[in-house]
């Protein structure tokens, strides 16, 4: 499979990365709780995270399934490595970090209970095989959450012609490399056709009002930094923006989309 939009192990940046995905999952980690337990996650469950990246949403995963058992999937071999000093408890049925990818789950057919994808599908060049491969896993009955951005939902006003910038040369660069930055308002769509079914969207916003401007502004521009290489001095527009925001007088917000399925019970 192509590794996509995200290889960890060409960024150069990886310290920035790493403690960028650190402060995300700190930052939302009780929000992030409750989009969980409402998409069914349940304590004895045998749970896969699809893109686990160094393990801080696994480290949650492990603590609403505490029961269960817990398949962290991963194509980075420097991500994987950390993902066992990440998680702190470790489920009673086994944590098993696994180098895969998405289209070739190593999972047997109707294996798990829920799985779980956070900002990963923007990344995967055919998302949809990826999610069928998610469904051939689950049990009947079982649960698929996915998580992910659009960038149809970034809102700056007043507006900065070099957000704008950011966000049209990551969008390209994103692209080129078989991403998808508007990913969020087609999972509905590609779930359903891989036979999900009570398949449900809702997106989620987050404003700078809500939130610590430096947590938000590495939600919304942080990954896309890595793409632009030096096209852009993201610590002066990080700086002019954070003193706006801070007098009151720039509104910064971003949207994901939260979308649920659940694989059919059949009855013979």
């Amino acid at each position: 499979m192509s590794t996509g939009s995200y290889n960890f192990e060409t960024m150069g940046n990886a310290e920035f990365q790493t403690e960028r995905l650190s402060q995300q999952a700190r930052a939302v980690r009780g929000l992030e709780a409750g989009i969980l337990r409402s998409a069914g996650i349940q304590t004895g469950h045998d749970v896969l995270e699809l893109g686990c990246g160094p393990g801080f949403v696994t480290d949650l995963l492990a603590e609403l399934a505490p029961q269960g058992s817990l398949y962290a999937i991963e194509p980075s071999p420097t991500l994987l490595a950390q993902v066992e000093n990440n998680v702190r408890h470790k489920p009673a049925r086994g944590l098993f970090p696994i180098q895969a990818y998405g289209d070739h789950l190593p999972n047997p057919d109707n294996s798990i209970d829920f799985s779980y994808a956070r900002f990963v599908l923007q990344h995967i060049p055919q998302p949809d095989t990826v999610i069928s491969e998610i469904h051939r896993v689950l049990r009947p009955g079982g649960h698929f959450c996915a998580v992910d951005s659009d960038d149809g939902l970034v809102v700056f006003f007043p507006e900065d012609t070099r957000v704008n910038q950011v966000l049209q040369t990551a969008q390209s660069a994103q692209l080129e490399k078989g991403g998808d930055r508007f990913i969020g308002r087609k999972l509905q769509n590609m779930m359903t056709k891989a036979g999900f079914i009570n398949v449900k969207s809702r997106v989620l916003a987050l404003t700078s009002s809500e939130l610590p401007f430096e947590v938000l502004f590495n939600i919304l521009l942080g990954y896309k930094a890595s793409l632009l290489k030096d096209t852009i001095d993201l610590n002066k527009l990080f700086q002019d923006i954070s003193e706006q925001v801070t007098s009151g007088h720039q509104l910064v917000a971003g949207g994901v989309f939260i979308v649920t399925g659940e694989k059919e019970i059949t009855h013979n």
